[in-house]
């Protein structure tokens, strides 16, 4: 790597520290030392002659609460070095060379992270490379930290052994490699003086942190390979040696010798670009102090575009991809300058590049200045259904390079912090382009997630620093990365961006956006200071920290927050009655509170609000709960309704006529919402006749208001309900996703109610001849012609969900409805696109999903039809379309494959009704490598849903779980391994901890799947996400215990898993619909039916 070239001498060793990019608010001083560093480096003087950086120890006015130095070294700068890449033996050499500064005195090792497939030269046959400290060889050793665990926990296999052994390994020393200091430079170490370390590592086949992208008989420019996060936020351990940790910042340098066809692309700035022995060398300076776990880089024939409105964005892609990256980053610098607005802030970096990627995992991979993007995230301009799910991922991605790169966390735990901040500012963007109720839709979503997992799987923590050797309620410990649950870990960010909004709510939206302002300038301030490396501490943000600027900043102190939301877990749970005393004209409210040991509930104490909608307004007070029940007594403004039609103003300030002839004439109440503006994080169950319900539907405003009433009302309809379903379903003034949903009810309320199915047509039906069928014929569809804007719009997402609710009519026999299936197979035949500017993909695709929902189970089975002759006419037609547009998505592709998909779920669901043979090979067929992601995704989600729900496949389910655990081991793509652990934690096979016929018939439920589930739990060469993915599902299945297929006992004791329901794994399928997606159920899982309204409970 050393030598002499064109370009002029090349001497061991870099610049100490390396020149940055020039900017104006540099400090005198820092120019000029950084300066005269580089004069020294280009003039040829040795390393060991330049004079050590200035370094200035942390005074108090460097101190950032929260920040606790775990290393025994501060990582000044480090110098990383790529060569001799070669794709086809998925292998490279790397030489670093870091800049330690002890923090403390009479150290003898020096601890560094190195990923198992970085071999070290001791490991490497005929090398003679040497690690050395200032030029002194080392004497080195790589520690196995963890496999002492694993053999210790072998002989029991249960979680809890394996777990509590791993957590106490990793808190007492998770660093893989150990270097003895030289006796030459104890002196220097006990005066603490800064040392220069180098290490020459070769990295060869890595099983984590770097994909290979190289399609077998695929194009030769289409070769790339990449970084990417594992398990969650580091990962450059595997490509380099490093401290991979959060709260090390430094400055960087990264080269890269390749050959003249690849370009690299990487975290900061390019500062020399020349050619050396029929190699290029590029050489990149990231000047932001920085730490490993945001430095990334992508290698491949990428082709360079400048973004058209702003000069500071790249985007790279590879070649024929120009066209969708165009318009899929069209808008990315609108994205900037809505952040900088709203945070009164410049962007961070001097650039920002934008790569596009394939076989990524499916989130964007966030690095400093750099995001490395999915091509699945390509779409274009003809596709107009996931623009908006596109747009928040890019927004939410470069928020991250605000707080997550610039800000980052002081220790893992602190993680949530800046993620969550950046979920926050996504929100805003949502909000502001969007719209209102799509942000309280996913607000939500969000909400209903969170509460779901605790009460399944335990209680988050947001910050369990103050838990000192303190055993967590959880199968796993979250404290540290390499033992956190990727499940828990999703819905830990989501409680965090709830939290966040919390705060934000209670201090004000100025006062919050002041916070982060000040957070930002501050970090950007310190980051100017090169020689001062202990003033980035203020680079680093901690819960300490953070919530110590919104008090000092605001003025105002919220221990009871902090104590109720971040440093204990759990959520409220409210069951709400409520009775209008008509002498007193008041409300006398009770609220309970769940007090049940270990289902994820926390006893709340504190303000709630209630809003009372009465006929001469809407009130908003305030309620005291002090304890499990509570009482309030709330004063009305109105008398009884004395009109049958009156002009009422709701929440929102809008006049509304309601028609008050359905309720109670002596009340003037409409209706009752509690914790309307989801002040705490809650679930709320109100008891309150069903014309509340009704009248909230249809009057108000508020999403989650009509959420709330339509499950009431799918629960337990009245007679009244339908006309009011009917009439939100129509109502083109409501928002498309609650008109969607509130189809999806009203199919459910005909299903179980036999007194409204009435003879003729279903309604659904007729509402969608009149709203989108032709003029001179309605039963025929008029051709499509879809516009962007925000009401064409709504009704393209409505024409798309319309037909999925009708399929699902059944009749009391379970048999679909006689006209659903022609009225499909119509819509199929009769759609004409010709004249339309934009793709019908995504409509197509809908009509096919609701092809496949019409199928209902044969009355044959458990035996299936064998033979097409003894089919069905109506069956044939349904297999010969599924086929055709199978095989047609296969020729003439649609975007994301998403018709290829909806045919194949076709298919699927005739075999599991018994229409088809029973045949797993046509999944396991679009499951492996030679299909496109999409597809690839489909089919191992229709695998596992036939593992978990199809009770006919007896003979089928254990070798495909067999094959699926071992295709993990297999597999390249790791957005592949890691969902298929996913989809089995959240929708397991079988349970045993509690002995139920569930798990002891099941027979997938044997010993080869307890042993295969435990060799992939104690696997440390996979990702370490995949490694806690399926801890997850070992605890799903055996909860702590020895599985009773390995002798274990029949029940397990400790804590296990609270479930609510077993959902329907491919309910969980990701088609990219993402407009129609969750309406069937408006939760993943539904609401509890063990505490709260009795009303629900009557029905059970």
């Amino acid at each position: 790597m050393d030598g002499t070239d064109n370009g002029g001498i090349r001497v061991n060793g870099f610049a100490k520290p390396f020149p940055p990019k020039t900017r104006p608010s540099q400090d005198a001083t820092g120019s000029a030392s950084i300066a005269f560093s580089a004069t020294a480096s280009i003039s040829g003087l040795p390393t060991a002659a330049q004079p050590p950086p200035p370094v200035i120890d942390a005074p108090e006015r460097y101190y950032v609460p929260g920040v606790k130095e775990k290393s025994q070294f501060r990582v000044l700068s480090q110098q990383v070095e790529i060569s001799n890449l070669s794709i086809e033996k998925r292998s490279f050499d790397v030489r670093t060379e870091i800049v330690l500064l002890p923090v403390e005195r009479g150290i003898l090792t020096i601890n560094l992270h190195i990923g198992k497939c970085s071999l070290l030269p001791n490991e490497i046959p005929g090398s003679t490379n040497k690690i050395t400290l200032n030029g002194v060889e080392c004497e080195y050793v790589r520690r196995s930290h963890l496999e002492d665990a694993i053999q210790a926990s072998t002989k029991t296999k249960n979680v809890l052994n394996l777990e509590s052994k791993i957590n106490d390994r990793l808190q007492d020393n998770d660093y893989e490699l150990q270097i003895t200091v030289p006796k030459e430079l104890k002196k220097k170490i006990k005066h603490r003086k800064a040392v220069r370390l180098r290490v020459d590592t070769v990295v060869r086949n890595p099983k984590r942190g770097i994909q290979f992208v190289d399609f077998t008989g695929g194009k030769e420019e289409n070769i790339h390979l990449y970084t990417y996060h594992t398990p969650y936020i580091s990962g450059a351990r595997e490509w380099t040696v490093c401290l991979d940790e959060p709260d090390q910042l430094s400055l960087w340098e990264l080269s890269f010798e390749l050959d003249p066809h690849l370009v690299p692309v990487t975290s900061g700035e390019l500062t020399e670009k020349r050619q050396r022995n029929g190699k290029i060398r590029y050489k990149f300076h990231q000047t932001v102090p920085t730490n490993a776990c945001n430095i990334g880089w992508a290698i491949g024939r990428f082709e360079l575009q400048p973004h058209p409105e702003s000069p500071t964005i790249y985007t790279f892609s590879l070649p024929g991809l120009d066209r969708f990256v165009n318009h899929t980053t069209m808008y990315l610098d609108k994205m900037v300058e809505f952040l900088e607005e709203k945070l009164s802030c410049r962007f961070p970096y001097p650039t920002l590049k934008v790569v596009f990627v394939d076989d990524s995992p499916e989130e964007i991979q966030v690095y400093s200045s750099l995001l490395i993007v999915p091509t699945t995230l390509l779409y274009h301009k003809k596709i107009i259904d996931v623009v908006q799910e596109a747009r928040q991922k890019l927004i939410f991605a470069i928020a991250q390079q605000f707080f997550g790169c610039l800000i980052s966390p002081g220790h893992w735990w602190h993680w949530w912090i800046p993620i969550s901040i950046a979920r926050f500012l996504t929100s805003l963007y949502v909000e502001t382009k969007l719209g209102t109720a799509e942000a309280r839709w996913q607000l939500k979503r969000a909400m209903d997630d969170v509460c779901d997992y605790e009460h399944q799987w335990g209680k988050i923590i947001l910050s369990p620093d103050q838990i000192e050797n303190k055993r967590l309620p959880l199968h796993l410990d979250p404290r540290h990365e390499y033992t956190a649950s990727p499940v828990y870990v999703d819905a830990m960010l989501k409680k965090g961006f709830l939290m966040m909004r919390m705060l934000q709510k209670r201090i004000g939206l100025e006062p919050f956006m002041r916070v982060l302002h000040r957070v930002l300038t501050v970090g950007l301030d310190m980051s100017e200071k090169k020689v001062t490396p202990a003033a980035w501490r203020h680079l680093l943000t901690t819960t300490e920290a953070f919530f110590r600027s919104v008090s000092s900043v605001t003025g105002k102190e919220i221990p009871t927050f902090l104590d109720q939301w971040v440093r204990t877990g759990g959520h409220a749970a409210f069951s709400v009655k409520f009775d209008f005393n008509r002498k007193r004209n008041l409300v006398e409210l009770e609220v309970k509170q769940d007090e049940t040991v270990g289902n994820g509930r926390a006893l709340y104490t504190g303000p709630l609000s209630v809003v009372v909608q009465e006929v001469d307004g809407a009130f908003t007070h305030m309620i005291q709960i002090d304890g499990a029940l509570s009482h309030a007594e709330i004063s009305c403004h109105s008398k009884g309704r004395k009109q049958k039609k009156k002009k009422v103003p709701i929440l929102t300030g809008e006049e509304i006529e309601i028609d008050l002839t359905n309720m109670d004439a002596e009340s003037p109440i409409l209706w009752l919402r509690i914790d309307h503006d989801c002040l705490l994080i809650r679930e709320v169950s109100v008891s309150q006749p069903m014309f509340h319900w009704e009248y909230m539907l249809k009057y108000e405003r508020d999403v989650i208001a009509q959420m709330e009433a339509l499950e009431k009302i799918q629960a337990l309809p009245s007679a009244h309900s339908r006309s009011v379903i009917v009439d939100a379903v129509s109502n083109e003034r409501f928002f498309y996703r609650i008109r969607s949903r509130a189809a999806f009810v009203l199919t459910s309320v005909q299903n179980r109610k036999s007194e409204a199915i009435v003879a003729g047509t279903p309604v659904l039906i007729n509402m969608f001849r009149e709203n989108f069928g032709s003029k001179a014929a309605t039963n025929i569809p008029r051709s499509n012609n879809f516009v962007v804007t925000a009401q064409n719009l709504q009704q393209y997402f409505v024409m798309q969900a319309l037909p999925q609710a009708i399929s699902r009519l059944r009749k009391q026999s379970g048999e679909c409805h006689e006209e659903v299936q022609s009225f499909l197979l119509d819509l199929i035949k009769f759609n004409d696109n010709t004249t339309n500017r934009y793709s019908d993909d995504f409509y197509r695709a809908a009509l096919f999903n609701s092809l496949a929902a019409s199928i209902f189970p044969s009355e044959h089975l458990p035996s299936r039809v064998d033979l097409p002759e003894n089919l069905s006419n109506e069956m044939r037609v349904l297999i010969k379309e599924f086929t055709y547009a199978l095989n047609m998505d296969t020729v003439n592709p649609s975007w994301g494959r998403v018709i290829g998909i909806a045919a194949l779920s076709g298919i699927y669901q005739l075999q599991k009704c018994g229409y088809l043979p029973l045949d797993s090979s046509i999944l396991w067929t679009f499951a492996h490598r030679n299909s496109c992601i999409q597809m690839r995704r489909c089919a191992i989600t229709l695998i596992i849903d036939r593992i978990v729900n199809d009770k006919h496949a007896r003979e089928t389910k254990m070798e495909d779980l067999s094959e699926l655990l071992d295709l993990v081991e297999t597999e390249r793509d790791p957005s592949i391994r890691i969902m298929i652990p996913k989809l089995l934690a959240l929708t397991p096979p079988f349970e045993t901890f509690t002995n139920t016929k569930f798990g002891v018939e099941n027979p997938c439920n044997t010993q080869e799947t307890a042993e295969k589930l435990w060799s992939l739990c104690t696997n440390l060469q996979i990702d370490g996400c995949l490694r806690t993915g399926f801890v997850d599902v070992f605890y799903s299945l055996y909860a702590l215990g020895v599985p009773p297929a390995l002798n274990g006992p029949d029940e397990a004791i400790g804590i296990h898993r609270n479930y609510v329901t077993v959902p329907n794994a491919a309910s969980t399928l990701a088609t990219s619909q993402w407009h129609n997606s969750g309406y069937e159920a408006a939760r993943r899982s539904p609401p509890r039916r063990d505490f709260g309204d009795e009303m629900m409970n009557l029905m059970h």
